[in-house]
């Protein structure tokens, strides 16, 4: 039956209006471009995002090549739950409970490594604090330092345990598996979890990150020369103190940097911007690739 022309149209504009009166995504979170302390701080925010992506993509591939040593760690398990293991290790870098879990350690952890110099102080004073009242004259700075850093370290690697599958499996076949295999088991698992997750999830989100960043440019400059002329109307306003001129001044200088840095920075963010879809496909083939290996190594061992 042939459709008439006027009634195919109809369809046409009626598939179009839904795409277009489809609902954005919520929550809408407005840019930061015209705030002068975000666009002050662009330069250095998309060079993270490039050194960041860099070093995931280098993290992933060491954990990639590590997968073919897997089996040699091991001493005569049941090479079915092995792969059992591997593979849900595998499933669970991908998944949303330990992307999430993910996001929150990782926060967790860039919070504890820029504060960590004062948090060892204050826990390290009152712990010297207490050992003079007890007549003990020793400096345990070094001591509270390290079991801090510990202690942080310990409970991120359980936190992130406790949303990854594959452990659930080690705790299942524990006995099954033996000490000392479990405990390798547990490391594995946890390698093979996070190059799933940085080659799948973590580039991905880095590359968004990075076009978002350059899609701002125009208006972080924009918001960069009119933040200068406003300090330096402020300066020149009836009444200004030498403190506020200074503090102006400093604030004029800062931002100047920056507006220096942005075209470099923009350069090198659009070279990386260019290479990151072949970047990010490659890292996840060598993944797929490196698993494939690991469960015919698996599966030969076993006798599969």
């Amino acid at each position: 039956m042939k459709i008439r022309g006027s009634f195919f149209l109809t369809l046409v504009i009626a598939a179009t209006t839904a795409a277009c009166s489809a609902p954005k995504p919520e929550p809408e979170i407005a840019s930061s471009a015209t705030q002068p302390g975000y666009a002050e701080s662009y330069p250095a925010a998309t060079q993270s995002i490039m050194d960041d992506f860099n070093k995931e993509d280098e993290e992933a591939r060491t954990a990639d090549i590590a997968l073919a040593r897997y089996p040699d760690e091991l001493k005569n398990p049941k090479w079915k739950r092995v792969l059992e293991i591997s593979v849900s290790a595998d499933d669970a870098g991908r998944s949303q409970a330990y992307v999430d879990r993910t996001r929150e350690t990782t926060g967790a952890r860039s919070f504890f490594d820029s504060k960590k110099e004062e948090i060892s102080k204050k826990v390290a004073g009152s712990a010297q604090y207490v050992a003079k009242q007890k007549g003990c004259d020793v400096d345990v700075m070094g001591t509270v330092n390290h079991s801090l850093e510990e202690a942080v370290t310990k409970q991120i690697e359980e936190r992130m345990r406790e949303k990854n599958e594959a452990h659930r499996l080690i705790e299942r076949y524990r006995a099954e598996l033996g000490k000392e295999n479990a405990a390798a088991l547990e490391k594995q698992a946890d390698g093979i979890s996070r190059a799933s997750y940085i080659v799948n999830i973590e580039l991905v989100e880095e590359k968004i990150r990075l076009r978002a960043m350059l899609a701002e440019a125009e208006q972080v400059q924009k918001t960069l020369d009119d933040s200068i002329a406003a300090e330096r109307a402020f300066q020149s306003e009836g009444g200004r103190t030498d403190a506020e001129k200074k503090a102006a001044g400093e604030r004029i200088a800062s931002m100047d940097k920056s507006r220096g840095l942005i075209n470099a920075t923009i350069t090198s963010g659009k070279d990386l911007e260019g290479r990151i879809e072949t970047r990010i496909e490659a890292a996840q083939k060598r993944h797929s690739d490196a698993m494939t290996a690991l469960k015919d190594a698996i599966n030969k061992r076993g006798g599969s």
